[in-house]
């Protein structure tokens, strides 16, 4: 399990997993003690609290996979500096997203060739539970990302 969450991002550790009906659900958390805050770009050590993200990951064998990603909340340590506190941030999630690239790329490749309802029932048979509204809004932001 570990090499799997290892290719998500290398500081990452699993702490535990479960079954739950069709659900893969893996508890995991970062092994890095220190943040770049996103707006004065200043490193910080000072944990301020921790929170549980739910992302869904692509699916592993005929589970869908999701994965409780304990968070860190630190300090900004610089004074002048708007935000005080900001959230641990990961390469392989967008900032307020649930799910993980590559789980959304995999949905606007299945999703590019036919509807959105019909992309749907494919995607909740196959990957993972999702609305067509969502499908939409993200090929909608693919459409942008590629302007």
């Amino acid at each position: 399990m570990e090499e799997i969450i290892k290719k998500l991002d290398k500081n990452l550790r699993v702490i535990g997993y479960r079954y739950e009906g069709d659900n893969l659900i893996i508890d995991i958390e970062s092994t890095t003690n220190t943040g770049i805050c996103p707006s004065c770009f200043k490193q910080s050590s000072r944990i301020h609290s921790r929170y549980i993200r739910q992302i869904k990951d692509l699916p592993i064998q005929e589970y869908k996979v999701i994965l409780n990603l304990k968070t860190k909340i630190f300090f900004c340590k610089n004074k002048e500096c708007k935000v005080k506190k900001f959230s641990e941030q990961f390469d392989f999630i967008e900032t307020h997203s649930r799910m993980t690239k590559r789980l959304e790329s995999q949905i606007i490749k299945t999703s590019k060739s036919m509807s959105a309802r019909a992309s749907k029932e494919v995607i909740n048979n196959g990957l993972v539970k999702i609305s067509d509204d969502t499908i939409l809004r993200l090929l909608k932001k693919n459409n942008n990302k590629n302007k």
